[in-house]
């Protein structure tokens, strides 16, 4: 089987913000907010961040065919399982420590599943936080309180710099705002990992959720809908160090 070809490229993402694009075979991977000021070590920033997603070191060719600035891999050794999930696991282990991750993605969408197989370290689910105050994890009149002691999770969490993974929907651009300016304050990175899968999955696996965690569909649909409009892009724009398509492959 033919070895999978890389391309990296500075690109303008959107809004004001500049940095780096990943493509694998022509199809978008995963894009970065710039890493240094001088060039020569942003390139050097940028391809170990590629190789970080990749999964393996990569012989980058330069190249400026078409009039813009490349870097083209297809040498470098393939990965034990070059599919989007060894993508995924390369995200986690080239994490900086102190990073906050930020899911995104309707009810249903594989969230929780990925927090509790991934090597992530410490999870604040907004479900779990519900069910430890009102003793029901899909009372949404306890929300308020349950948003109250998540922020002040992620407080003591940003302030020690422990990795923490924020599970809960945050396809709402004005929550996101509020977490990034929350890690912001404290310097830590912030990485958006966006779950999206067909609107038919989440709906097929909210129903098999017990009753009281089902969203009602007409909330699923927005839910989705909203996650769909945050593209990577938007995410950085929105000030997210980082921003990435996670695949969920189960049914």
């Amino acid at each position: 089987m033919p070895l999978p070809r890389y391309a990296l490229a500075p690109t303008h993402l959107t809004g004001d913000v500049f940095g780096w694009q990943l493509n694998r075979d022509g199809r978008f991977l995963d894009c970065h907010e710039a890493f240094q000021e001088d060039f020569d070590r942003d390139v050097e920033a940028a391809m170990d961040w590629a190789e970080h997603i990749i999964g393996s070191r990569q012989d980058w060719r330069h190249t400026r065919a078409g009039g813009s600035d490349r870097w083209i891999s297809a040498h470098g050794p393939q990965s034990k399982d070059d599919d989007r999930a060894a993508v995924d696991a390369d995200v986690l282990r080239g994490l900086e420590p102190g990073t906050l991750l930020v899911a995104v993605g309707p009810g249903g969408a594989g969230k929780s599943t990925f927090a509790a197989e991934g090597a992530i370290g410490m999870v604040v689910c907004l479900d779990s936080l519900r069910r430890e105050i009102g003793g029901d994890a899909g009372d949404q009149s306890i929300t308020p309180a349950a948003v109250e002691r998540q922020n002040a999770l992620l407080e003591k969490h940003l302030s020690t710099g422990t990795t923490v993974f924020l599970d809960s929907t945050n396809v709402e651009a004005h929550i996101r705002a509020a977490l990034v300016h929350q890690a912001r304050r404290h310097g830590r990175p912030i990485v958006a990992l966006r779950f999206l899968p067909s609107l038919d999955t989440c709906r097929s696996r909210n129903r098999t959720r017990p009753p009281n965690r089902q969203v009602p569909d007409d909330v699923l649909a927005w839910q989705h809908s909203l996650a769909h409009e945050a593209t990577p892009q938007a995410l950085l724009a929105e000030g997210f160090t980082a921003a990435h398509d996670i695949a969920t492959n189960r049914p």
